[in-house]
């Protein structure tokens, strides 16, 4: 298990596109530096981003190394020719919407010049070979060995947020009720960005499955966790909301102990993988819908706080609905992911 965790799919394949790039390198007598460096930086989470972004490098290396010959034959190798190779490559590729190959033509530049000699032509060709067979030989080593599996990581992911968010949703209602004077926005802010970084994981199995054969519950397990993010994308909004409240009037000790009771309730539906909900949570969103019903005026922290707990108990009624509909149908289909459901009775 630890060693499965020290080598990932990442690190296994960057291991192999190198020594396969090493290797055709010394076969074919070709100097493996710029091959071996362009085989490292160029491995990709997914073969459709490989393919794509090939498809770029190897131009803009070509660019790189023209650049880099050019330089040295007008200045000789300096510091200042350095400087101007990766400057003028770097412009080049952004001139020339060429963004994802800059990392590669700036290193085959640079790390073009010490080896430079009175042949030109033949640099350039060596150079360029070598850049060419670590671009290829990555993309190849992505596409063909151990293909990415995103569904497992994105059940853990997801998982993973609605528990911060159970922690941050407890957080915020503390704060707010000992009125302490802090910026609350930053116990949601990094939990945007995870989010960002779960819904880039979705984008990188849809782009997967434009080389990959998938079948139609594959697809649909995928659709079921995208519409969980969604559901925590419209948790946050009201959790942002939530943190932006005012204490601006006094709270009984029972209206506390509501609200501590309420919030607990919802923590535990998001901590709870299958998001079920209790019967003591619907006795307590009754207790919150009548709190609200006896404020007088709109601008309380009270009115507003019942308010967004409201909406966020309806929220927590259709994430709760598609959970179960899911699962239910997971154990009609034996054809159904195994990762997206524990193995657990389906009422408890």
């Amino acid at each position: 298990m630890l060693m499965k965790s020290w080598f990932g799919r990442r690190v296994i394949k960057t291991g192999v596109a190198v020594f396969i790039t090493a290797f055709v390198c010394h076969l074919i007598n070709l100097p493996p530096t710029f091959a071996v460096i362009t085989a490292i930086v160029t491995t990709e989470p997914t073969a459709a981003d490989s393919l794509k972004k090939g498809m770029i490098r190897l131009p803009a290396a070509a660019l790189g190394a023209t650049f880099a010959i050019a330089a040295d034959f007008i200045l000789g190798q300096n510091a200042l020719t350095y400087a101007l190779v990766a400057m003028l490559t770097i412009i080049a590729c952004s001139k020339l919407k060429l963004d994802t190959g800059t990392l590669v033509a700036t290193l085959t530049a640079v790390a073009m010049i010490p080896g430079t000699t009175e042949h030109a032509l033949f640099d350039f060709s060596i150079r360029i070979s070598g850049t060419s067979i670590g671009i290829i030989v990555s993309t190849l080593v992505n596409f063909v060995i151990l293909p990415p599996k995103f569904g497992p990581i994105l059940v853990k992911k997801v998982d993973g947020l609605y528990k911060q968010t159970a922690a941050k949703f407890t957080s915020i209602l503390e704060s707010h009720l000992l009125d302490e004077a802090v910026d609350r926005t930053h116990y949601y802010r990094k939990l945007h960005e995870e989010l960002t970084k779960a819904y880039q994981l979705t984008q990188f199995q849809h782009d997967e499955w434009q080389y990959r054969r998938s079948c139609e519950f594959e697809r649909r397990s995928f659709g079921y966790l995208q519409k969980k993010l969604d559901y925590l994308h419209l948790t946050l909004f009201h959790l942002g909301k939530i943190c932006h409240l005012r204490v601006n009037q006094p709270i009984t000790k029972d209206e506390k102990q509501l609200l501590r009771e309420t919030i607990q309730s919802f923590c535990a539906i998001f901590e709870d993988h299958y998001h079920q909900i209790t019967t003591s949570h619907f006795t307590n969103m009754e207790k919150i819908k009548q709190l609200r019903a006896k404020q007088t005026k709109q601008d309380t922290f009270l009115n507003q706080m019942t308010h967004e707990l409201i909406s966020l108990h309806e929220v927590t009624l259709e994430l709760a609905q598609i959970t179960t509909d899911e699962r239910r149908f997971s154990m009609e289909e034996t054809s159904y992911p195994t990762y997206i459901f524990k193995k657990q009775a389906l009422y408890e």
